[in-house]
C-alpha cells in the first residue's frame, strides 16, 4: 500500500515528492548529485550542509595525525557510520523497509578515502562521492545512506510540511541521527512529529523524498571517472596504466588512479556540476521500479481467482488457482508488456515483484489474510487464512535465460523447502524467447523437476509462463491451414435453401 491510499491523501500539483510503497521498499536512491543541482530555496543549503559534515570529519581526521586509538579517530569513525534510512522506504531491500543497513564497511572506505585525502593535502572535498573514487565507488545505495543521514533534519522539515498541508496525522518519534552537531561532532537523536508507517513490526516514521532526487544508476561513478580520465588525458596517463589496464580495470586501479591524480579527480566531478542529470523517469517507469504494485493489481483484476479455498486440504488448489490466474493473464491479457522495456525483456526482479503484487491482490480481494507477503515469489510464500488455519507453500520465479537456472530447479529449490518444511515447491520458469518453449526444453524442465523432488524428498511442480513479445491481436494472421478449411468443400448448411444447395 502506497502512502497516499492509506492517509488518503489527493496529491495535487504542489506535491512533488514520491509516494512509497510502506510494505516494501523501492529500488531507487537519493543522489546527492541531484540535491546539488537543485534549485528550490528549500534546498538551497542542503549540499553546504553535507560538505560542512565532512569538513568536520576532515578536521577529526587532521587532529588524529593518522592514530586509530586516538578520541579524534574514533570520532570520526562515529560519524561516518551511516544506518540504513529505512524511514524512507528506499534502497535495495526487497523484503521490508527495514534492510540490513549501513556498517562498517562504508565506514572503512570513507575513512581510507578521507585520510588519502588529506595525505594528499586536501582540505575537504567538492562533493562525498570523490571519497567513493578513491576507494574505487561504493556503490549509489551506500551513498544514498550517507546522504539521507545528514540531510536528514532537512527531509523532516520538509515531510512535516506536506503533512500539515494535507492533514495528515502524525505522532511523536524518537529519530535516529535527526541531526548532527558541528561543536561536539556528534550525531543527534531527536523526538519530532512524523506519520507512522503501520505495517512494520513496531510503529516507525515515514519520510518523503522530492521525486526529482532519486534515480537508479549514480551520477559519479568510478566508471564514469575511468572513461572521463582516458577520454581527456590519455596522453598523461599512458606512463603510469598502459593500454591493457585501461581495457581491463578493476576498482582498485580506478582507486588508484583517484588517489595518484586527483586533480583528474576533481575535474571530472566540476565537469559532472556543468551537466544536466535527469532524475529516474517515475512516469514511464521502465525498468517497473516503482509501479509493480499498481501493475500487478491490475493483472489480478483482470484475470480473478477461479477458486477459493474453504479448508486446509484445499491450500494446494488455491496455490495452482493463483499460478494459472498469474499465467493467463501474463500469456493472454497483455501482462507480458509488464514484462518488458520497450524491445528488452526485464530483469527476473521485477518478474518476482509483480508475481508478489497478484498474489497480494488475489488475498486481499479474497478475504485472505495474507502474512510474509513480503517474500511471495522470492521464496517462502506463507499464506496465513482467516478461518483460523494456515498453510505455506514455497513459490519460486527465475527466468530461463538466467544462468543458474538449472541450479535452481534442481538444487535449491528443493534446499529451501526442506528449511521451511514444505512439502510442495512452485518452480516457476519465465520464458522470452521461442527456444525455451520448445518441446525439448521444456521436457528437459519437467524432468529437472522429477530428479530434484526424488532428491529431496518433497515435490517440485514446474510452471512454465510465456512471457514472449507478442503481437495485437488485429494483427495475428490466420494459419495457412485454418484458411485452406475455409475453402474446403461442404455439404449443405442448415439454413441453405435447395437452390443454395444445388
Amino acid at each position: 500500500m502506497r502512502f497516499s491510499e492509506y492517509f488518503n491523501v489527493e496529491v495535487t500539483d504542489q506535491d512533488d515528492w514520491f509516494d512509497p510503497l510502506l510494505t516494501t521498499d523501492t529500488n531507487l536512491c537519493i543522489d546527492s548529485f541531484l540535491v546539488f543541482q537543485d534549485q528550490d530555496a528549500r534546498w538551497a543549503s542542503a549540499h553546504d550542509h553535507i560538505l560542512d559534515f565532512f569538513s568536520v570529519v576532515f578536521d577529526l581526521m587532521r587532529a588524529s595525525k593518522g592514530d586509530e586509538k586516538s578520541l579524534a579517530w574514533k570520532q570520526a569513525m562515529r560519524l561516518l557510520l551511516f544506518p540504513e534510512p529505512s524511514e524512507f522506504c528506499l534502497g535495495l531491500s526487497e523484503s521490508s523497509t527495514m534492510g540490513a543497513g549501513t556498517g562498517a564497511g562504508m565506514q572503512d572506505g570513507m575513512l581510507e578515502g578521507i585520510r588519502t585525502a588529506v595525505g594528499l593535502g586536501i582540505d575537504n572535498v567538492p562533493h562525498m562521492e570523490m571519497l567513493a573514487l578513491f576507494q574505487g565507488g561504493m556503490g549509489l545505495d551506500r551513498m544514498s545512506d550517507a546522504t539521507c543521514n545528514i540531510l536528514k533534519s532537512y527531509f523532516i522539515k520538509y515531510t512535516q510540511d506536506v503533512a500539515r498541508r494535507h492533514g495528515i496525522e502524525t505522532r511523536r518519534f524518537r529519530v535516529r541521527n535527526a541531526g548532527w552537531s558541528e561543536q561536539f561532532a556528534r550525531w543527534n537523536d531527536l523526538e519530532v512529529d512524523l506519520p507512522a508507517n503501520p505495517f512494520t513490526k513496531r510503529p516507525h516514521p515515514v519520510l518523503l523524498a522530492p521525486r526529482r532526487f532519486l534515480r537508479d544508476i549514480p551520477v559519479a561513478s568510478a566508471d564514469g571517472f575511468w572513461s572521463y580520465a582516458w577520454r581527456n588525458y590519455a596522453e598523461e596517463l599512458r606512463g603510469d596504466f598502459n593500454h591493457y589496464i585501461a581495457r581491463h580495470v578493476d576498482r582498485r586501479q580506478k582507486a588508484k588512479m583517484a588517489r595518484q591524480k586527483p586533480e583528474i579527480a576533481a575535474k571530472y566531478l566540476q565537469d559532472l556540476e556543468q551537466q544536466e542529470h535527469a532524475p529516474y523517469p517515475l512516469g514511464a517507469d521502465p525498468k517497473m521500479v516503482s509501479e509493480w504494485w499498481e501493475a500487478g493489481g491490475r493483472l489480478a483484476e483482470k484475470s480473478p481467482l477461479s477458486y477459493v479455498p474453504e479448508q486446509p486440504d484445499q491450500f494446494q488448489r488455491f496455490v495452482q488457482a493463483v499460478l494459472d490466474s498469474f499465467r493467463h493473464s501474463i500469456e493472454d491479457q497483455d501482462g507480458w508488456q509488464c514484462l518488458w522495456s520497450n524491445k528488452f525483456p526485464q530483469r527476473e526482479r521485477v518478474a518476482q515483484a509483480l508475481f508478489r503484487s497478484c498474489v497480494i491482490h488475489y488475498c486481499r480481494s479474497n478475504g485472505i489474510v495474507l502474512t510474509g507477503e513480503s517474500n511471495a515469489g522470492r521464496g517462502p510464500v506463507d499464506f496465513k487464512f482467516s478461518r483460523a488455519w494456515s498453510a505455506q507453500a514455497l513459490v519460486e520465479i527465475k527466468l530461463m535465460r538466467n544462468s543458474g537456472f538449472w541450479d535452481g530447479i534442481l538444487e535449491q529449490t528443493g534446499r529451501y523447502a526442506i528449511a521451511e518444511e514444505v512439502a510442495v515447491a512452485y518452480f516457476v520458469a519465465i520464458a522470452y524467447e521461442d527456444s525455451e518453449l520448445s518441446p525439448d526444453h521444456q521436457a528437459k524442465i519437467r524432468r529437472a523437476a522429477q530428479l530434484s523432488s526424488e532428491h529431496h524428498g518433497i515435490t517440485v511442480m514446474p510452471v512454465v509462463i510465456d512471457a514472449r513479445r507478442k503481437a495485437s491481436a488485429s494483427k495475428t494472421k490466420a494459419s495457412p491451414s485454418l484458411r485452406e478449411r475455409l475453402h474446403e468443400v461442404r455439404g449443405p448448411q442448415r439454413d441453405e435453401g435447395p437452390d443454395q444447395a444445388a
